[in-house]
């Protein structure tokens, strides 16, 4: 008896999604005016976490979920000079708005904005490939924010100027007062 309640549920599911998919298929005919796409626009905006920083207002078009980094002894080392960013990370955040010519390998110059909206021209680079890394202006970050390696937690954004179509990243820290460096976790692919 359960079996059939779970094919129910499972068939009414289906239904929802078919009939979601449906109308949303049904949006590429639709033919919107000026107000209603700055609407839709700024509804899809609200289910993002998009910082608000108002020397950023009208710049930030698509933009990724936020994700978060504890800082390493190499991440501040000035000579290292790279913040590394977890694969998962860029996989998820970057690389859904990477353009088809952009190539991480060869490096993405990317324009990185902290808090008060100060702007830090960086390149996007793949080490060795398997590391991803913000590097050259980097440094001049990591000083002007005092960041300290395990004490200090990074929440980055990625996204693309309305503009001009660049890639940038929007970077705010916190700080622990007691902390622990977190322990690396090796993911099975």
């Amino acid at each position: 008896m359960e079996q059939k309640k779970a094919k129910k549920i499972d068939h009414e599911e289906y239904k929802e999604i078919y009939g979601a998919a449906l109308c949303i298929s049904s949006f590429k005919h639709l033919i919107l005016s000026p107000e209603s796409a700055m609407n839709l626009q700024a509804s899809l905006q609200a289910t993002i976490d998009i910082p608000r920083v108002p020397s950023l207002n009208g710049l930030i078009g698509r933009c990724s979920q936020p994700f978060e980094k504890q800082l390493t002894e190499t991440d501040v080392n000035s000579k290292q000079c790279r913040l590394s960013i977890n694969k998962v990370d860029v996989e998820n955040a970057v690389m859904p708005l990477l353009k088809e010519e952009e190539d991480v390998e060869k490096g993405i110059r990317v324009k990185v904005y902290d808090a008060n909206g100060k702007e830090y021209p960086m390149t996007l680079k793949l080490w060795a490939h398997k590391l991803h890394v913000l590097k050259e202006g980097w440094i001049e970050f990591c000083t002007d924010h005092a960041l300290l390696a395990h004490q200090d937690f990074l929440k980055l954004w990625v996204f693309r100027n309305l503009h001009t179509q660049d890639l940038c990243f929007f970077i705010t820290s916190r700080r622990l007062q007691e902390f622990q460096p977190s322990k690396k976790r090796r993911l099975n692919a």
